[in-house]
């Protein structure tokens, strides 16, 4: 068995796409925080994009992570005004999560 060596063009791909990442992560200024927290926001971006709308089970269900460390951290990105809570109008005991600019 022998490995295979990355093409240039996948190289060049592959750098093109983590500096978009950081660039992201800077501009939204996700330095801070802890990597699973990251993937948290993210699925959070995800959830928004494909469905319209993001609850906080929809995070819970998606990303694996358990309800404390998804609660914890919404109330850090809450904090920093990464994302704002609102009760949801067909769930009451449900909150709709929204990504702010």
């Amino acid at each position: 068995m022998y490995d295979q060596i990355m093409s240039p063009k996948y190289s060049k791909d592959l750098t093109d796409i983590l500096e978009m990442l950081w660039n992201l992560e800077k501009d939204l200024n996700l330095f801070s925080y802890k990597e699973n927290e990251k993937r948290i926001y993210y699925t959070i971006a995800s959830i928004i994009s494909k469905t319209g709308s993001c609850n906080i089970t929809d995070v819970i269900n998606e990303s694996g992570y358990s309800r404390s460390t998804i609660y914890k951290t919404i109330k850090k990105f809450e904090s920093a005004n990464l994302v704002i809570l609102r009760q949801s109008s067909i769930d009451k005991r449900e909150f709709n999560l929204l990504l702010t600019t």
